[in-house]
């Protein structure tokens, strides 16, 4: 009698996250088993680096491993209008077709980034097919739910597993009272406090995706979001800077894991992490005291004022693309975490 040969058991299907080493910006790869989302495009741009070539060549490696795929990006989220997210968007959509792109809809000001924003909206008005979703704070169902849009939210069944994608912040229309920053300028009028907040959840795993948010939009995101905030993953906003993370934001999150996306302190020009000291000291801190996961220590550059850093030793699980080129976190619909192996090494 023959006995029927054993199958090795499907490997469980995961949630890959790519924190891209585009230097001084920001741009994940949020990898589901039946598609791809790139929130945000970097990036730093000097006589040393530049971002766009770097996220165009992992880009081509993603695609190369995952021919399923086809080339084609689901969703592109551009979280708000400066150049270190959005310099790169040019450069993807005249490579990797687009089935949404995402945006908060405010008007850039930056001269680069005025450009760039002017060939997202050439696309779009070029490409009927490509669905274009604004994300304002005024168009969410309630005051405190999320958006729940098919438009950003085109990932269904993926090998079991359902995976969700909503907004919980996004362009605020009218001041809510914030007030100046210390060199008098209104903090309504900063993009970072409009950005395209997003949490993306693969079954019980789940990713807080901040852009560059600043402590006043922080705190009304707390405030009126804060149950929808727990998550196990952190991307922490605006690249390590002391005003983008806040003790309240923190105790909502509960984070397991935080990766900042900033760039390494030896480039020492203009527009970088050694003219702005990122990531501070301060926010290392805070997140030293709510992160618990933990990883092996590293002793790493941390600033303490523009142009200043000194080493300090990392053993939560606080990972920086900085130090550790692209960071992969890989779950199970369990919210099983493991580091992944980036498309294109360090």
């Amino acid at each position: 009698m023959l006995l029927a040969a054993a199958k090795d058991p499907a490997p469980a299907p995961l949630l890959r996250v790519h924190f891209l080493d585009i230097g001084q910006g920001a741009a994940t790869l949020v990898e589901f088993p039946c598609g791809a989302m790139l929130i945000d495009t970097g990036g730093e741009e000097n006589s040393e680096f530049h971002s766009t070539p770097a996220l165009v060549a992992y880009l081509d490696a993603f695609f190369a491993r995952r021919k399923d795929l086809g080339g084609k990006l689901d969703v592109l989220l551009l979280t708000h209008p400066h150049i270190d997210h959005v310099r790169g968007a040019p450069a993807v959509l005249e490579k990797y077709p687009v089935k949404t792109i995402a945006e908060d809809g405010r008007v850039a000001r930056q001269d680069d980034a005025v450009a760039a924003m002017a060939r997202v909206r050439e696309y779009v008005a070029g490409h009927p097919d490509v669905a274009h979703l604004v994300v304002r704070v005024q168009d969410f169902p309630s005051a405190t739910g999320p958006l729940d849009s098919p438009l950003l939210d085109r990932f269904s069944m993926c090998q079991g597993v359902d995976p969700r994608v909503v907004a919980l912040w996004g362009g605020v229309g009218t001041d809510r009272g914030w007030g100046d920053n210390d060199y008098g300028s209104a903090h309504f009028d900063n993009d970072n406090n409009h950005s395209v907040v997003t949490r993306v959840d693969f079954g019980e795993a789940s990713v807080l995706f901040p852009g560059d948010m600043e402590i006043p939009g922080l705190r009304d995101l707390v405030t009126d979001r804060g149950p929808l905030l727990d998550v196990d993953v952190l991307q922490v906003a605006h690249h390590g800077s002391h005003n983008g993370t806040t003790p309240d934001l923190l105790r909502a999150v509960t984070p397991e894991f935080a990766v900042m996306e900033v760039g390494p302190a030896a480039r020492r020009h203009s527009w970088t992490a050694w003219q702005y000291g990122h990531p501070r000291a301060a926010l290392l801190d805070l997140l030293e005291a709510h992160v618990t996961g933990t990883r092996s220590p590293i002793v790493v550059p941390i600033g303490s004022a523009m142009k200043t850093f000194s080493d300090q030793t990392v053993d939560r699980a606080i990972y920086a693309t900085a130090w550790d080129g692209t960071v992969v976190l890989e779950a199970t619909a369990a919210a099983d975490f493991r580091l992944g192996v980036p498309d294109v090494p360090r």
